[in-house]
């Protein structure tokens, strides 16, 4: 009787390839310290949440098997059975997929077929279970990882996936070997039965005919730890729609069946059993994605202009690749705010230049030529890096956060500005430091960038050495000395949630200081003013990048005063081109001007509320209220 162990390798047990068992690496790593956040490559995007599922296969056998000359006519019969099998699996599998995924993707399993009714594989096959006395799994083992092996290292794209389809073959038929010699049921059958609705599949190597007896319908995404975004596997996953990322090297030494898992589709990213903020981070993105037909979204095709021709560029907020592919399904003009601290938070330690270089490089690449602007590693308070001590502070909104501590870690900052300049090579990219207090610390940024540029052209590295640089405009100090920092920055950008919060004294997440914390507070919007005017007196373009801009409440009276350029969560974006749509230039000024003169919180409330049931309705108005008011 043949012997098998679980695996996704075809390799005889004698090779012990790359991967070292589950059990050895939690005997070696403390349980507490497993690694939780996984690189791979994207292939289908998109956020998937859920258990996970692991996909294992029976086919890695004992080469040292042997049989005698009585049993080979026994073998050669199992051995045609299992083809048998294995054809009428394909064919089935074709039909599945031609009808639930297309005819082009079902094309696949033709070139499977084919192998399989290749005499000269089936005669070797044949030929050495004779000659050497090996059982058939044996010689198929062999013979089918020596073809893999050989394939899989030629330049030519296409015979590389030849040898994938190879492999499949080879583990079709050691699954069918297996069960017909011991009137087994198929493993796999076996496991996909509990694969759930909501759940996720991980496999170690994922082939085209797993794809076909997946229940699609059920499992909401994938990742396997080999793979690319060009195979077999990726084509048909694409025209599933399930986010999938592949090649995540690592994971498989402490996945658990029924871990918790994040795919990232669009980043390429895997969280095993992650932090709460990072779960309900991406639950807000996902929710974004799923909902993204059901949103009031007839604006999206169309530009964001007034009646009377006043173009508004609208960009949008991100923290991770995926919400970029969210982007680009609103139409955003560009990227106004990507802060960089969710990938630094999600980690065990501070990322190298090249890792950071590398997830900048791909937001602008992604941009195709749009506006990306960094902001730098706005940390502290509410954004602990979880591997950098921080001492306690009794108010930490007022103390060592944002700007004034990567100051402090400058070898953190200046690694993250030698990879923000050498990404900037790659597109048009704006650099920005958040909570800037004086012309001092300005002045320091600057600093900071000309010595990132001496060492990159130290180590002769392509970079952008005329990046724009800006500043967060989130401080009152700042906010009314704008003339003073105007020869040292070529943009601002207004953070209205700090500002609200400086402004008003309202801790901007104490619920008891709520109702001070008011967008609508009669000083802060006469400072906004302020800010909107001297950036315009001095010829420096300013945005808005806080949750006002997103929130159409505050639209028309933001345009009035003469913002032209807003940052947002892209799902926002559809409500606030409406808005800007339905309204001219000079209403939006006298609506900016009436408010102004009003001395009441309440007051202007009400002017801005009645002012947006107006134009879009109050069921809707309702629907869009932010947080800031």
């Amino acid at each position: 009787m043949s012997r098998q162990r679980s695996s996704d390798s075809i390799r005889p047990a004698t090779d012990t390839g790359r991967y070292k068992s589950s059990d050895t690496y939690r005997r070696s790593t403390r349980p507490t310290r497993r690694k939780h956040v996984f690189k791979g490559t994207p292939v289908v995007p998109g956020i998937a949440m859920g258990r996970v599922r692991l996909k294992f296969r029976q086919t890695q056998v004992l080469s040292d098997l042997t049989i005698t000359e009585a049993q080979v006519p026994r073998e050669i019969e199992v051995l045609k059975e299992a083809v048998r099998q294995a054809k009428e699996q394909l064919m089935l599998a074709r039909s599945k997929v031609a009808q639930e995924i297309g005819e082009l993707e079902a094309t696949i399993f033709d070139t499977h077929i084919a192998l399989l009714e290749d005499r000269s594989f089936l005669g070797k096959v044949e030929e050495q279970v004779r000659s050497e006395l090996k059982p058939a799994e044996v010689v198929v083992s062999v013979i089918v990882e020596g073809y893999f092996q050989t394939l899989s290292m030629v330049e030519d794209e296409n015979l590389r996936e030849r040898a994938a389809d190879i492999r499949d073959v080879g583990l079709r038929l050691l699954d069918n070997l297996h069960n017909v010699k011991h009137d087994a049921a198929v493993v796999d059958k076996a496991i996909e039965r509990h694969v759930g609705e909501g759940d996720i599949v991980f496999a170690r190597e994922l082939l085209p005919s797993d794809i076909a007896t997946l229940e699609h319908r059920h499992v909401a995404g994938v990742f396997a730890e080999a793979g690319s975004a060009r195979g077999h596997c990726a084509i048909m996953l694409r025209a599933l729609g399930t986010p999938t990322v592949m090649g995540v090297e690592g994971v498989y030494t402490i996945l658990r069946d029924g871990d918790f898992v994040i795919v990232d589709g669009s980043s390429g990213t895997v969280f095993v059993n992650p932090r709460k903020d990072i779960v309900d981070s991406y639950k807000r993105t996902q929710h974004d994605f799923h909902n993204y037909q059901n949103l009031l979204n007839e604006e999206v095709e169309l530009p964001a202009v007034t009646t009377d021709g006043v173009q508004v560029s609208l960009l949008a907020n991100v923290s991770k690749q995926s919400e970029v592919a969210l982007g680009h399904m609103y139409r955003m003009d560009g990227v106004g705010l990507y802060r960089t601290e969710f990938g630094l938070m999600v980690r065990n330690s501070f990322p190298d230049e090249d890792e950071l270089y590398q997830i900048y490089r791909n937001i602008v690449k992604a941009m195709d030529g749009k506006p990306v602007t960094i902001r730098t590693m706005d940390i502290g308070t509410d954004k602990i890096l979880p591997y950098i001590k921080m001492p306690h502070e009794n108010n930490p909104a007022l103390g060592r956060r944002s700007f004034r501590l990567a100051m402090e870690l400058d070898e953190f900052q200046s690694c993250q500005l030698r990879a923000i300049l050498r990404a900037a090579h790659y597109g048009d990219v704006r650099v920005m430091f958040p909570l800037i207090t004086a012309l001092d610390d300005i002045r320091m940024a600057r600093r900071m960038i000309r010595l990132a540029c001496r060492q990159l052209e130290e180590r002769k590295r392509r970079y952008n050495p005329d990046i724009q640089v800006g500043m967060m405009v989130e401080v009152p100090a700042a906010a009314m000395s704008l003339g003073k920092y105007v020869r040292e920055v070529q943009f601002f950008s207004v953070g209205t949630n700090d500002l609200i919060q400086y402004t008003c004294a309202a801790d901007r997440d104490q619920i008891e200081a709520a109702h001070w914390y008011r967008g609508t507070n009669p000083g802060f919007l006469a400072l906004l003013r302020h800010i909107v005017q001297e950036a315009e007196a001095y010829n420096r373009p300013v945005s808005i990048c806080g949750e006002m801009a997103g929130d159409p409440f505050y639209t028309m009276f933001l345009i009035g005063l003469g913002v032209r350029h807003l940052s947002m969560a892209p799902p926002q974006i559809p409500l606030v081109k409406k808005i800007i749509r339905s309204i001219n230039l000079p209403g939006a000024q006298r609506l900016a001007e009436r408010a102004l003169q009003l001395g009441s919180t309440a007051q202007i409330g009400e002017l801005f509320q009645t002012t947006v049931e107006r134009i879009l309705g109050r069921d809707i108005t309702v629907w869009t209220r932010s947080q800031s008011e």
